[in-house]
C-alpha cells in the first residue's frame, strides 16, 4: 500500500489556487501525469514485475499495480492485484477542485476500509493536515507542519498521536517535479529510512541507494535501472533493475492506454 511518503510526494499532492487564472497558468505543474513523468494523457497503466533469482531464472511477483487518471491528469484509483487478477487492495482518491487531494479510502479484498484519509487546505490552496482514520474510524494519526516546493509537492511533515504526542517525520527531495529521495524519522528523532534517486536525461530514475534501519541494524541497497523498452509518447514499458554487483534482479512491465485525442 501507498504510504504518505508517496502521497504527499510526486503523485498526487497538487496545489489549488483561489484565482481562476492562476489555476490554468499552473495546471501543467500540478497534475500526476507531469509529477510522475508520464507523457501523453494517460488514461491507466498496469505495472507488473518478476523477480530474478541468482541462478537467472525469472518468476512472476504476486502483485500487479493499475493506476488509473481522470482526463485531466489527477490519479483518480491506485489497485492492487494478487497474481490472479484479483483484487488484493483498491483506495480511490478524491480530489478539490483546484486538483488537490481531498482524501481517499483504502479498502481490502472483501471491499471493507482498513484505513481513510481526510487532508485539509488553507485559504491559498496549500495543504495545511491530514488526519488517518482505521478501519474501525478511530483516528490513529494527524500530519501537520507540511512545506510544499513550487510544484507543491510536500517536501516534509511530522506525524503525531491523538493525544499530540510524536509519532513520525519525514523529508522528501525533488528535481524538476521528480523525487529524488528522502528520509524518515520515528517517533525519538532516529532516522529510519534514507533514499538517494539519481535521474536521467529523460527524468527517470536511473540509480537508487537504500537504507532501512530497524533496531541497530542498518541495511543498505544499491540499485541500477535500465530501461528496455519506450513506447512512441516517450514512456518507458519494461525496465531492469540490476544490484550493486551489476546482476539483474527484476523486470517490470507497463502497459498504458491513453485517451483518445
Amino acid at each position: 500500500m501507498r504510504n504518505l511518503l508517496f502521497l504527499l510526494s510526486a503523485s498526487t499532492l497538487l496545489i489549488a489556487c483561489n484565482n481562476a487564472d492562476k489555476k490554468t497558468a499552473e495546471a501543467a505543474k500540478n497534475t500526476d501525469l507531469i509529477q510522475q513523468n508520464l507523457k501523453g494523457k494517460v488514461q491507466r497503466f498496469e505495472e507488473s514485475s518478476s523477480t530474478i533469482d541468482s541462478a537467472g531464472a525469472s518468476k512472476p511477483d504476486s502483485s500487479s499495480f493499475i493506476n488509473e487518471f481522470d482526463e485531466k491528469g489527477y490519479q483518480i484509483s491506485y489497485v492492487t492485484k494478487d497474481i490472479n487478477g484479483k483484487t488484493k487492495e483498491e483506495q480511490a482518491i478524491e480530489h478539490y477542485e483546484g486538483g488537490q487531494v481531498k482524501g481517499f479510502v483504502v479498502k481490502n479484498a472483501q471491499g471493507k476500509q482498513t484505513m481513510k484519509w481526510e487532508i485539509a487546505i488553507d485559504s491559498s490552496g496549500k495543504y495545511s493536515g491530514a488526519k488517518v482514520y482505521d478501519s474501525t474510524g478511530k483516528l490513529s494519526s494527524i500530519w501537520k507542519e507540511l512545506a510544499e516546493n513550487e510544484y507543491s509537492q510536500v517536501i516534509k511533515g511530522t506525524e503525531y498521536k491523538e493525544d499530540g504526542s510524536l509519532k513520525s517525520s519525514f523529508v522528501n527531495n525533488y528535481e524538476n517535479a521528480h523525487y529524488t529521495g528522502g528520509a524518515s524519522k520515528d517517533s525519538t528523532g532516529k532516522e529510519t529510512f534514507r533514499s538517494s534517486i539519481t535521474l536521467n536525461d529523460k527524468g527517470d530514475p536511473s540509480e537508487e541507494s537504500t537504507t532501512t534501519v530497524t533496531k541497530d541494524t542498518a541495511k543498505t541497497e544499491k540499485f541500477t535501472y535500465k530501461y528496455d523498452n519506450y513506447d512512441d509518447k516517450g514512456n518507458w514499458t519494461q525496465r531492469t533493475n540490476y544490484n550493486e554487483k551489476g546482476k539483474p534482479v527484476k523486470v517490470i512491465k507497463r502497459t498504458i492506454t491513453y485517451y483518445k485525442d
